[in-house]
């Protein structure tokens, strides 16, 4: 059996945590239609939740904050530490394309729930 890797878009996943981290109003563009699942990395799930907690919170979503919210919840370490926070930032240049890019992620998970669906009715008809 050929196993492959499901669909996802990493880069463009860093590239929308970067952006929020950098933009004060980027998560504003996004949380409608970008939900946490949608992430394929678990860690970058975590971030955006983060994110998202802090906004509902009226809190803003810099880099020091979301580090203290992750680290005040025991997720920092989980997510990859300051390192990886800073590292996302630093990868991004701006958050003037987060709206394509959070399309991305969102079209690859739905790529990720059908090839789900398929193998489980593949799994159905093999126990016919």
């Amino acid at each position: 059996m050929i196993h492959q890797i499901p669909p996802a878009n990493i880069e463009a996943e860093e590239a929308v945590l970067g952006g929020i981290l950098l933009d004060p109003q980027a998560i504003v563009r996004v949380r409608s239609h970008l939900i946490s699942e949608a992430f394929y990395i678990k860690a970058h799930q975590e971030i955006y939740d983060a994110a998202l907690q802090l906004d509902n919170q009226g809190k803003p979503t810099d880099l020091l904050t979301i580090i203290s919210w992750l680290n005040d919840h025991n997720l920092l370490v989980q997510v990859g530490g300051r390192n990886k926070l800073a590292s996302l930032v630093d990868r991004t240049v701006s958050a003037v394309n987060i709206d394509f890019l959070a399309d991305l992620i969102v079209e690859k998970y739905r790529r990720r729930l059908v090839a789900l669906r398929g193998q489980e009715l593949v799994s159905l008809i093999s126990n016919l």
